[in-house]
């Protein structure tokens, strides 16, 4: 049976680590309990930088909330940020080669990151809401030994 975690933080910058302090202590039990070594900083850079692009993007003109809910499934990690801010052009915007870096300005490598260290990424803007998916399969982890608690 799945696992779930939610938590609703005000949409700022400040509310990040609230936030992540969740999806943190989630990875490190995941890393422990499935034996998948560095889950917890791919996690956490992905998930930093998607919470930055909500604030940064969705919420630049109006305030609102992140719903933050990590689900753990016995095979993957399912992290998804919910908003009510502006609707994001994903596909356009999302890079999946790697940047130019000699002509990059500071933001733009956000959503290569995030494809990086994860497994799939999704987005959806449905009903006034945008709907971010991160999953990371386990299997897909150094040191995954493929069973539970070792």
């Amino acid at each position: 049976m799945a696992q779930r975690f939610t938590a609703t933080v005000p949409g700022t910058l400040g509310s990040r680590n609230a936030a992540g302090a969740l999806v943190r202590a989630v990875c490190l039990d995941v890393e422990r309990a499935h034996g998948c070594s560095g889950l917890e900083w791919r996690v956490m850079s992905a998930f930093n930088e998607a919470f930055n692009n909500v604030i940064e993007h969705a919420y630049a003109t109006r305030e609102g909330e992140v719903e933050v809910r990590l689900t753990v499934h016995d095979d993957r990690l399912a992290v998804e940020l919910i908003d009510a801010g502006e609707r994001y052009d994903f596909d356009r915007a999302g890079a999946t080669t790697a940047p130019a870096f000699e002509t990059l300005s500071e933001g733009g490598m956000g959503l290569f990151i995030i494809r990086s260290v994860m497994s799939e990424v999704t987005y959806e803007h449905q009903r006034g809401y945008n709907h971010l998916t991160l999953i990371k399969r386990l299997s897909e982890c150094p040191g995954d030994s493929g069973t539970a608690g070792e």
